[in-house]
């Protein structure tokens, strides 16, 4: 919480946006933790309800970036041939593309990022009976617009400080 002689953190200032922005997308807010010192390690969340939000905020690593994205930039999509070709242009024009689905503990996300057609047709594979994926151009982490924040977690002492992410 903030006194009213400093400005909000950015956690007081997404927990502020959360309604009105979740109400202006039919899409789940995307949530991307990019884990410091951690190899490139990620943790992506797909949270439909404040609810889903708030249970993972006290899981997110000391340090960790981490990104909400409320303007549909990584949604979600009923799989077909339109989603296939789009996935596919995506990944010719960056070289890959964001392509997750649920996780068995939603809102966890399984996250794979696809450069080419095999690796679609392996991801393909693994679908079964899924009919939706989530799925977008890889955000880069300073390139909110004004429809995402980003935020660093405080260390344990309570400092946020720079970490290679």
């Amino acid at each position: 919480m903030s006194d009213s002689n400093t400005s909000p953190g950015p956690l007081e200032r997404a927990d502020a946006r959360w309604d009105s922005l979740t109400r202006a997308s039919a899409q789940p807010v995307i949530v991307l933790e990019r884990v410091a010192r951690a190899a490139g390690r990620t943790n992506w969340f797909a949270c439909r309800t404040a609810t889903e939000y708030d249970g993972i905020v006290s899981g997110f690593l000391p340090g960790s970036k981490v990104s909400a994205y409320f303007d549909g930039r990584l949604s979600f999509h009923r799989y077909d041939d339109s989603v296939r070709a789009e996935i596919l242009r995506i990944a010719r024009r960056d070289h890959d593309c964001v392509v997750a689905v649920l996780g068995a503990a939603p809102p966890r996300l399984e996250v794979e990022f696809i450069a080419g057609a095999g690796e679609l047709d392996e991801f393909e594979e693994t679908l079964g009976d899924l009919s939706e994926v989530c799925f977008g151009a890889h955000p880069g982490d300073e390139n909110d617009g004004t429809n995402a924040l980003t935020w660093t977690v405080p260390d344990a002492d309570g400092v946020v400080r720079a970490h290679p992410h």
